[in-house]
């Protein structure tokens, strides 16, 4: 009789943690569900904010552009407005290059 009860509890402490097992095992796959719900909702999230910031950089883009262009805009009437200006910038130039000319085709230079 003795023998007919510990094979009962033997049994019933198998069915406990088998049991147990189960328990577990279920825990893990709704953690594992869990995890990939919010993995996927992460990566969503994630496509949300690339598409907004290229929006935004798209916009900030056409914004630089059109100042850009503005800019050039008024630099150009700026440039047709000051002739006098620049005819003696581009003199200047001239006389500059004509003696980097003269000095690197000298003698003197060869030897400095």
């Amino acid at each position: 009789m003795v023998e007919q009860i510990t094979d009962t509890s033997v049994a019933e402490a198998m069915d406990r943690v088998l049991e147990a097992e189960r328990s577990a095992s279920e825990a893990i796959a709704a953690a594992q569900s869990e995890a990939e719900a919010s993995l996927q909702a992460a990566r969503e999230t994630r496509r949300q904010l690339l598409e907004t910031a290229r929006q935004r950089a798209s916009r900030v883009h056409v914004r630089a552009e059109r100042r850009l262009a503005a800019a050039l805009a008024e630099l150009a009437a700026r440039g047709h407005g000051g002739s006098a200006e620049r005819a003696s910038l581009e003199a200047i130039a001239e006389q500059a290059i004509d003696r980097l000319a003269r000095r690197l085709t000298s003698a003197d230079h060869e030897q400095t």
